[in-house]
């Protein structure tokens, strides 16, 4: 019985299937077909819990936020470790995360907010609330590195977090198109020796 329990029921194995499959294949040219036979959920039972393609998109993208979030979150409370050791931490995840997917989908969030069609508007809402949200837990992060001297004083956490951002993006796009997960933890290596 508690074997079940910890089995993901058939809406979270469509979502998981999909996170994967929207990155790998693209979200235009995976079908709910597509999903089905991967998932091995049946058509009726997806079309329980999802009316349509874009429905599951967000479904996916709340999937993203959700994985990202706990990942942070997680690197936040070590406090044993240093602040750049947290960093690279989260950015080692990331690009395991990524050579997993086969090198595609470098940030999942820009994938499949350029795949999506303007019709989305949960979709890119939702997207664009990740970033909005990540912008404070990054500021409170490089706060700490200024804090405890790990970064030089004059180091505005709230700029810092809003340009390692742009550079995690970056790294992510470079990532995809170069198919090297390396550049990743290099970007961040980098960005870290800069504010010290």
């Amino acid at each position: 019985m508690n074997r079940k329990r910890n089995q993901p029921t058939n809406r979270d194995q469509v979502i998981q299937t999909a996170a994967q499959m929207f990155l790998t294949g693209g979200y235009a040219y995976t079908s709910m077909d597509d999903v089905m036979r991967e998932s091995r959920v049946s058509k009726s039972n997806i079309y329980y819990h999802f009316k349509s393609k874009e429905e599951l998109l967000l479904a996916v993208v709340e999937f993203w936020a959700d994985t990202y979030e706990a990942q942070l979150f997680a690197i936040l409370g070590q406090n044993g470790l240093t602040v750049e050791e947290r960093i690279l931490a989260f950015m080692e995840s990331l690009a395991i995360g990524f050579t997993e997917r086969n090198h595609q989908g470098g940030c999942p969030f820009v994938s499949l907010y350029l795949q999506c069609s303007e019709q989305a508007e949960a979709v890119r809402v939702r997207i664009s609330r990740f970033f909005v949200e990540l912008s404070p837990l990054l500021t409170k992060l490089f706060a700490q590195g200024v804090n405890k001297q790990e970064f030089r004083r004059d180091v505005s956490a709230e700029e810092a977090a809003s340009l390692f951002i742009a550079s995690l993006e970056g790294s992510l796009v470079l990532a995809d198109t170069t198919r090297d997960a390396g550049v990743i933890k290099r970007t961040a290596v980098q960005f870290c020796r800069m504010l010290r």
